[in-house]
């Protein structure tokens, strides 16, 4: 019994340790001796859990995905009206790339690393942003009720490619200047 809560416990401190070392450093430019001494780990008990470096990725972006998701709805729960929500989006976005210093997105990060279109990681990625993209469409079906499914989908692909482009070039320019241009152009289609 206490066996699998310590290695419950020495599996999510794995996870902790390459989620600070992949965010900061690169996915690429971590490698699994240094999550090991950073967690102070026998390389078994690292191996025990996670059979390579890619399943440990996988298992790391899906708690930064819990993660992530959780920070972006707990800033719109105030938000009353569905446009308010889509606004807030953008707003939620500033705040998190001014609090990790530009660093930008561990999806999209990630996937500049990940050449391998068939890599599990690259599936991780596509499922978080698939999930963004349908917050995206549901705020907007809320929002615009009297336009038809296509004109919903146009507008809520529309946000989310602004909310996207304007997450990379603030990484990119470390300004927040692209997220200005990005929302201002969300108010219009809103």
């Amino acid at each position: 019994m206490t066996t699998n809560d310590e290695s419950k416990s020495k599996r999510d401190e794995i996870i902790e340790a390459a989620s600070k070392l992949f965010y900061e450093q690169g996915y690429n430019r971590t490698g699994i001796q240094q999550i090991i001494q950073e967690v102070g780990a026998a390389k078994g008990t690292f191996y025990s859990h996670f059979k390579s470096k890619e399943d440990l990725g996988v298992a790391w972006l899906k708690a930064r995905h819990i993660t992530w998701n959780s920070w972006l709805h707990e800033a719109l729960s105030t938000k009353r009206s569905a446009k308010t929500k889509l606004l807030g989006c953008f707003d939620f976005l500033g705040d998190w790339m001014k609090q990790s210093n530009y660093r930008g997105c561990a999806f999209l990060n990630t996937l500049c690393e990940t050449p391998e279109c068939d890599s599990p990681l690259r599936q991780e990625i596509a499922q978080h942003k698939l999930e963004l993209l349908g917050l995206f469409k549901s705020l907007v079906a809320d929002h615009h009720q009297n336009l038809n499914s296509a004109e919903k989908s146009q507008i809520a692909t529309t946000l989310f490619l602004l909310f996207e482009g304007a997450l990379l070039e603030m990484q990119n320019f470390r300004d927040t200047w692209p997220l200005d241009a990005a929302k201002a152009q969300a108010k219009i289609l809103l």
